[in-house]
């Protein structure tokens, strides 16, 4: 009877014996595929946002510009010429602007007409430089020149009327910039003038040019 419970004992012992090892093996396991999945989630970059634009203090431009003029006579002629413009950033929503603009119109036995300014004043950027699309507006000041050259003709001699008046330009327009240092601009002014009377003559200019910015940021 001894014999046989130690021979039960011994049986009983042989079967537990590979249950146990292998219940204490498959924790093993387990513990390098959570340690491998933690790894792989810790490794995954985060997202960088896009770097922001850069903004230079000084900044050029230059392009065509379309001066609507009214004459003594309240008539409206178009005078094809340019602008140049330069800028320094006081703030960053407020610059100091300096342009120059002229018109030019060849009105036959009228006259050749032109005029020009000169501007200085405020420009403002809302939203200042940091979006694709940059909106301004500004208030400047100066001098208009006046200049027609009328020709000879039914027996009356060349003449040519000049004058010169303050004036000043009050609008805005918007940037689009197309790399670092390039920009495109479309400008719209209101820009009255007060030649040979103290009448106001209605200007409107619209302009498209090219900006160049520079300068240490």
């Amino acid at each position: 009877m001894m014999r046989l419970s130690v021979a039960l004992c011994s049986f009983l012992l042989l079967l537990l014996i590979p249950a146990a090892a292998q219940d204490s093996q498959t924790p093993a396991k387990d513990a390098p595929q959570n340690e491998s999945a933690s790894s792989s989630q810790t490794q995954e970059p985060a997202p960088t946002p896009p770097p922001p634009l850069v903004v230079y203090p000084y900044e050029v431009s230059g392009g065509y510009s379309l001066r609507v003029f009214t004459l003594p006579n309240y008539v409206r002629i178009g005078l094809n010429g340019g602008y140049g413009a330069f800028e320094y950033k006081i703030l960053s929503r407020i610059s100091a602007a300096a342009e120059i603009s002229a018109g030019f119109r060849n009105q036959g036995v009228n006259g050749d007409l032109s005029i020009y300014s000169v501007m200085v004043g405020p420009q403002v950027y809302p939203f200042r430089h940091r979006r694709k699309l940059t909106p301004f507006a500004h208030v400047l000041f100066g001098e208009g020149f006046y200049r027609d050259s009328y020709p000879a003709y039914a027996g009356f001699p060349a003449e040519v009327k000049t004058d010169a008046a303050v004036t000043w330009e009050a609008g805005g327009g918007v940037d689009w910039t197309h790399r670092t240092h390039w920009a495109f601009r479309v400008q719209l002014d209101y820009a009255p003038t007060k030649f040979f009377t103290n009448q106001t003559q209605t200007n409107y200019r619209a302009s498209i040019g090219v900006v160049y910015r520079f300068g240490e940021k």
